[in-house]
């Protein structure tokens, strides 16, 4: 039977490969599929995507299983029957740190919770576990979070074996094994044993930092995103950037920000109640003045660049204290807000007579019988008033 052979399980750390074509399948869409007798390159599987690389320096763009055969997707094929592959070092490197360091997780969450793993994926730039409870917390993750990096500080050996059947295997797993053919238990010291197919490191301490990043109810359970190894600084180099930036706009030191934030807010809510006060009184005394014009037909008033939550209620008060129709317009980054009040008993209804003024001038509005609200373009707004005395 032909079959590749998994270089990738035999050694996680090989870059380089020299391997013979077996075979080239033309892919729909254009573009070749490349069996190999060898390959360094891991295929999707497990929650883990493929590596990426180059064969005689033509760009692998995808690699698959089919069976027993691994299939590297080209734009074409190569040119010789004997081939180089290289593996894209830095994305495998990412990758053993990400599934080594789930491994770790997962296994810190069972001890620390009672929370047991159904899922994983890794992601471009998150990785993301699957959790069977629902009814975990902040406290939970952080004890996960300090067991997890303790097992990478003690620089525990990773080791792979294999087996035909899941008698042979004389440790506990943390799953059950799924699949057929031969099993492959990935073993964390004394820590950890689970079956996977996927590349790890050969130390704990290649994963680096293990940062859980946020949580989510997911489906009767828990989905916990989390980075590791180089990931985790990025994060963690990010994150600081924008604590620092934040203590420099708030002139104070990074643990002080949470305590200055706090007391920003406070103010901003004393601010806010006193804004509120006077704009208040800012429309009872516009709406006083208004009302005492003493013309007839619509009230037609330019607010200037008042708040457009200030139009409304200030037309539809208007209408009730002259018993006239009442239009006010505000301008806006987008050209002018424009609120149309009808007094009771009009017998017109707002929505109707605000659409039928905008609608010739590139503008857009309507409402209901009393209050209508729309926009217009400034260069419109005239045609629009005007549309508006005459009906």
């Amino acid at each position: 039977m032909v079959r590749t052979r998994r270089l990738y399980h035999e050694d996680p750390e090989q870059r380089s490969f020299d391997a013979r074509v077996l075979e080239v399948r033309d892919v729909p869409g254009g573009g070749v599929a490349v069996v190999l007798d060898r390959t360094a390159f891991y295929p999707t599987g497990g929650g883990q995507p493929h590596d990426l690389g180059a064969i005689d320096g033509r760009p692998v763009l995808e690699v698959v299983e089919d069976g027993d055969l691994v299939l590297h997707r080209m734009d074409a094929a190569p040119g010789a029957e004997t081939v180089t592959g290289e593996v894209d070092w830095e994305r495998r490197l990412d990758h053993r740190q990400q599934h080594t360091g789930q491994h770790i997780l997962s296994r810190a969450l069972e001890d620390t919770a009672g929370a047991a793993t159904v899922g994983f994926h890794l992601g471009r730039e998150r990785c993301s576990i699957d959790l069977d409870r629902e009814d975990l917390d902040e406290e939970a993750f952080d004890a996960a979070e300090t067991l997890a990096n303790r097992i990478v500080l003690e620089d525990l050996p990773v080791r792979t074996t294999w087996h035909d059947a899941p008698s042979e295997v004389e440790v506990p797993v943390r799953k059950e094994f799924a699949g057929t053919g031969r099993l492959r238990v990935i073993h964390i010291g004394a820590f950890d044993a689970n079956p996977c197919c996927g590349t790890h490191c050969s130390r704990t301490g290649q994963v680096g930092p293990v940062k859980p990043l946020r949580w989510e109810r997911k489906r009767g359970g828990t989905r916990l995103e989390f980075v590791c190894g180089g990931r985790a600084l990025e994060d963690y180099a990010r994150r600081h950037r924008a604590l620092r930036a934040m203590a420099l706009a708030l002139t104070t030191e990074e643990f002080d920000v949470p305590a200055r934030v706090a007391a920003v807010q406070a103010d901003l809510k004393i601010l806010r109640a006193r804004l509120e006060r006077t704009e208040r009184e800012l429309r009872e005394a516009a709406v006083e003045r208004l009302a005492g014009d003493a013309g007839r037909g619509i009230l037609i008033h330019d607010a200037g660049d008042a708040r457009a939550t200030w139009l409304a209620p200030m037309a539809t008060a208007l209408a009730g204290r002259t018993g006239r129709r009442v239009a006010l317009h505000s301008r806006e980054d987008d050209g002018v807000r424009v609120a149309l009040a009808l007094p009771e008993g009009d017998g017109a209804r707002a929505g109707d007579l605000l659409r039928a003024a905008l609608a010739g001038v590139g503008g857009r509005g309507g409402g209901a019988e009393r209050l209508a609200q729309g926009r217009v373009p400034e260069a419109g707004l005239g045609a629009a008033l005007d549309t508006l005395q005459s009906i």
